[in-house]
């Protein structure tokens, strides 16, 4: 009981906080507004944050329920993986242009850096680190990702170039397509490590 009631807490938590960021904005909403919205006390949010600019950071949990729709139904396990790697690459891109949260992207960067507290867009339990090591293991194992660094080390890579891509794009203040310019530089890199494919193996072999 304690477990699931805990975390419940904590989504209710999060959920007002975005209702209000979205309604009034995240400079003006204060955490007694939070905390009332929620339903919850004060103890119980500082049990779970230490403070508001945490909860911004949280942004990443419901990208994360996107990243999971993508495994669903865009994973295509005939597809080479690098194909599958430029695919949630992209798939990742467009998300973050076009989410209703992009307005607070200036504070979220901003105070990512500065902040003593959890940095939830970082944490490796999230989906999307989940996915990106799965399918980077995957690759090195059938031999369609060839590379000298292990997966763990070229998922901290990936996520590295995708957050200074974001970044750069918010710091030009979103004059041009975060797509197409994270593809542009990101597809090369996913390029040099494409392998052989064992599925081409098979259907030659099939062929003949």
């Amino acid at each position: 009981m304690r477990g699931p009631y805990k975390k419940k807490t904590k989504e209710k938590i999060m959920k007002a906080a975005w209702e209000l960021f979205q309604e009034h904005g995240y400079d003006e909403t204060t955490i007694s507004e939070i905390i009332e919205k929620s339903g919850t006390s004060r103890s119980a949010f500082y049990h779970h944050f230490h403070g508001k600019e945490e909860l911004l950071f949280t942004v990443a949990y419901i990208y994360d329920n996107d990243y999971d729709i993508w495994l669903k139904e865009c994973y295509d396990e005939n597809l080479h993986m690098i194909d599958n790697l430029i695919s949630f690459n992209n798939f990742v891109l467009h998300a973050v242009e076009n989410s209703p949260f992009g307005i607070f992207y200036s504070s979220l960067y901003g105070l990512q850096v500065m902040t003593d507290g959890v940095r939830h867009i970082l944490n490796p339990d999230r989906r999307y680190y989940q996915i990106l090591k799965q399918l980077l293991k995957d690759g090195i194992e059938s031999g369609q990702i060839i590379s000298q660094h292990t997966y763990a080390v070229l998922t901290d890579m990936i996520t590295s170039f995708q957050i200074g891509i974001t970044y750069n794009w918010c710091l030009q203040q979103k004059r041009y397509s975060l797509v197409q310019y994270g593809h542009e530089l990101m597809t090369p890199f996913l390029e040099s490590l494409r392998g052989k494919n064992p599925n081409a193996d098979k259907a030659s072999g099939a062929e003949k």
